[in-house]
């Protein structure tokens, strides 16, 4: 399966999502492969912070094909791709080649409205590749709050499928990352893992 985190809107979280998600897959036994599709190369930068090798890292800013795909993967169970925040050829590309798009969305109503060209880009992607299946993901909730009940509210009548699991804003997914690690790794026992674990679940049942 290939999994790509997109959104035109950048600061949702998409990075940190693909290194949890990633790591979390990898844990469940799947030889993982994450592919940073973003120019400025976040992944890699983590990466190297720990020299953390717990799964592949590739750095492929470039359009992605089903031949390059194909290549790249072989050998691994499993992938992941960690999409720009733009709109363009490769964004295109990526969901041209994808199985599954989740979409992270924070709460507010703007990152609520600035998804909405993202999921327009699915919708035409998915006429050219019928594979393509898309979730929204709530991110960056605050917990108890009215922001965050009414986000799932407004999500629904976009008409695509929302995981049951939310991901909140905690610090333990910013001190993972800057150590170099997943919070699977960093933080095993906290609400952060929990929640990422629970995502991967949603994924891979």
């Amino acid at each position: 399966m290939v999994i790509s985190l997109v959104n035109q809107k950048g600061g949702v979280g998409k990075t940190t999502l693909a290194v949890n998600l990633s790591s979390a897959i990898f844990r469940r036994g799947r030889k993982t492969l994450l592919i940073d599709a973003d120019p400025q190369g976040s992944v890699l930068q983590w990466q190297s912070t720990a020299e953390n090798q717990s799964f592949s890292v590739i750095h492929h800013p470039r359009p992605l094909s089903d031949a390059t795909i194909k290549s790249l993967s072989k050998g691994f169970d499993q992938v992941v791709i960690d999409a720009p925040p733009a709109i363009g050829e490769l964004i295109s590309s990526i969901l041209d080649v994808a199985d599954l798009a989740i979409v992270p969305v924070g709460p507010s109503p703007l990152d609520l409205w600035s998804s909405k060209e993202t999921l327009s880009l699915i919708q035409q992607a998915r006429k050219r590749n019928r594979k393509l299946k898309a979730k929204l993901l709530i991110c960056r909730r605050i917990a108890r709050t009215r922001v965050g009940r009414e986000a799932r509210e407004a999500l629904e009548t976009y008409g695509i499928e929302i995981f049951k699991t939310e991901i909140g804003q905690r610090v333990a997914y910013v001190e993972a990352m800057t150590s170099g690690l997943s919070v699977l790794e960093y933080a095993p026992h906290s609400e952060a893992a929990a929640e990422i674990v629970s995502l991967c679940e949603e994924i891979i049942p």
